[in-house]
């Protein structure tokens, strides 16, 4: 027996596609599936703290792009 360790998105359809090692191909196999919810990284969740703090700061004074001036023609890179 072995274990392998996979993290993976489960799709909207509840389908989870897995691709095994080829020393696995063109036999049966008896597979044991533990589901756990992935953890978030400490950055993911600073990042979301950043994200949930300034959101919304610049509705009183919201940010405006100002008319771009006109590009100039190069050539192309092949």
């Amino acid at each position: 027996m072995k274990t392998l360790q996979f993290a993976a998105h489960i799709e909207n359809n509840a389908q989870l596609h897995l691709s095994l090692p080829a020393e696995y191909a063109n036999q049966d196999v008896e597979l044991v599936v533990i589901i756990q919810r992935r953890k978030q990284t400490i950055e993911q969740q600073n990042w979301l703290a950043f994200i949930n703090q300034s959101y919304g700061c610049l509705a009183d004074d919201p940010l405006q792009r100002p008319e771009q001036p006109a590009l100039n023609e190069i050539d192309p890179l092949l």
